[in-house]
């Protein structure tokens, strides 16, 4: 068998157009979470959302890719062929996810510890102080004992 008998997954009839449509499907997903989150800032005059689902974002990407890659080198121990396209397909959603569910723990545990878009505010109503997220809250002007 010569290096000429294999068919690159990309010269073979209609064999990337499902990965094609799923990955430019994920690119929008993606681009619509950012954009909401952009949104969202703008309105609230802050930029952390936006922070935050960017880093998540590209966490998750990340994560997908190498759980992809090492989920597809244990299905070919495996059971080459059909081994490893169900082994890349469980690594990278599996790593995917769990990526980007720690990226958001990471993400605000960081940012919450350098006070990013969190103000320390005077309640109108009883006068202590208290922490604003102005990310999420908006302009609050009670305490959460007053509110």
């Amino acid at each position: 068998m010569s290096s000429t008998d294999i068919i690159p997954a990309s010269s073979e009839p209609g064999s990337s157009w499902f990965g094609s449509v799923g990955t430019a499907a994920g690119w929008v997903w993606e681009g619509v979470k950012v954009t909401g989150s952009v949104v969202n800032d703008l309105q609230a005059n802050t930029t952390r959302n936006t922070v935050c689902t960017t880093a998540t974002v590209t966490g998750g990407l990340l994560g997908g890719w190498s759980g992809g890659a090492i989920g597809a080198t244990i299905g070919t121990m495996i059971l080459p062929g059909v081994g490893t396209a169900v082994g890349s397909l469980v690594g990278s959603v599996s790593a995917g996810v769990v990526a980007g569910k720690a990226t958001i723990v990471v993400a605000n545990r960081v940012l919450d510890d350098m006070n990013y878009d969190i103000d320390t505010r005077s309640c109108e109503k009883c006068g202590r102080g208290f922490r604003c997220n102005v990310y999420k809250d908006g302009p609050e002007k009670l305490c959460y004992r007053c509110k």
